[in-house]
């Protein structure tokens, strides 16, 4: 969404997408009569306010959008918007339904999961119960308030969460599965034990890090190491952000990979190191980092793998 509509990072509440009526890609816009945008309930407010400001704007209509018609899909059981450090009333009034753009919605809902599998029936039942915030609650301390997870979705304790997912599978099985945690800094343990589990060489890449300034002091105060530590939400993009690719083959200045998900699934692409410079780093100095835009997928984030299809879950 960030690339068809060019909006910026972060989004604000005065932000506005970087694109003009008469440019190449405003005038692709006004040529298209329906855009979907899945996974709505993770749009924050500001970006759809950005997104009726420009169609308006590049179709030269004070209609909401420009008149084209917005056809958004998601479940508000799942992940809301990320709002950096908010509470959670400051994450519900970042989200859609929050939006001045709400009262123009008409809504329909899915009933039946074409997905679910006879015997996933009433796990799939449980899953809907625990979104909408049905389940029974333990009444009692020191578990007040807690829900009872189903036995079955528990390891025991001499199991493995690596050697649950990964363990005997194939190389063509690794895109199906996956880990999920709700930080990058447990992902990052994971992918690491996985990565020392899995059998070959391993090659490491080193980055080249430095701080957007001339000024000589304020480079003396961060020196290497520290700038090596680092580790912004948003130094990891690809070819597209969330991207998932098979490495085939690792060289000195590029990586050979294989895409594994979206419509480009099966085509070879190289990527070669790019530089990066984090806009919500929080950071006192502009990081900038010369690295493979890449990290391991073994495990992800729970918010990385909303939209993404795995055969193999387990969440830490």
């Amino acid at each position: 969404m960030h690339g068809l509509f060019k909006l910026p990072v972060p989004i604000l509440e005065t932000s506005t997408c970087n694109v003009t009526p008469n440019s190449i890609h405003g005038r692709f816009l006004r040529q298209i009569s329906l855009y979907l945008l899945d996974e709505a309930s993770m749009i924050p407010k500001y970006a759809l306010s950005a997104i009726d400001k420009l169609l308006q704007d590049i179709c030269n209509n004070n209609f909401p959008f420009g008149g084209k018609v917005i056809l958004m899909g998601g479940d508000f059981r799942q992940i809301l918007p990320v709002v950096k450090r908010g509470r959670p009333a400051e994450v519900i009034k970042s989200c859609l339904k929050c939006s001045e753009h709400w009262q123009y919605v008409q809504r329909f809902s899915l009933t039946v999961n074409m997905r679910v599998q006879i015997e996933e029936e009433e796990f799939s039942q449980w899953l809907l119960k625990l979104g909408s915030g049905t389940l029974p609650v333990k009444p009692e301390d020191p578990l007040r308030g807690c829900i009872e997870i189903p036995e079955q979705c528990f390891l025991s304790d001499n199991e493995s969460i690596v050697e649950k997912i990964f363990g005997g599978a194939e190389e063509a099985d690794y895109a199906k599965r996956a880990i999920l945690t709700p930080t990058n800094v447990d992902s990052l343990a994971i992918n690491e034990e996985v990565l020392h589990c899995l059998p070959g060489d391993v090659k490491t890449y080193l980055s080249s890090d430095s701080i957007d300034t001339d000024d000589l002091n304020e480079i003396n105060n961060f020196p290497v190491e520290f700038l090596n530590s680092l580790t912004p939400s948003d130094l990891k993009g690809g070819l597209c952000n969330g991207t998932r690719l098979m490495v085939r083959a690792l060289h000195n200045n590029y990586i050979d990979g294989e895409v594994l998900t979206g419509k480009s699934a099966g085509n070879r692409v190289f990527v070669p190191r790019v530089q990066l410079a984090p806009s919500d780093a929080n950071l006192p100095f502009t990081l900038k980092r010369r690295q493979f835009p890449v990290r391991l997928a073994y495990s992800m984030t729970i918010n990385k793998s909303q939209g993404q299809t795995f055969e193999k879950v387990n969440v830490e």
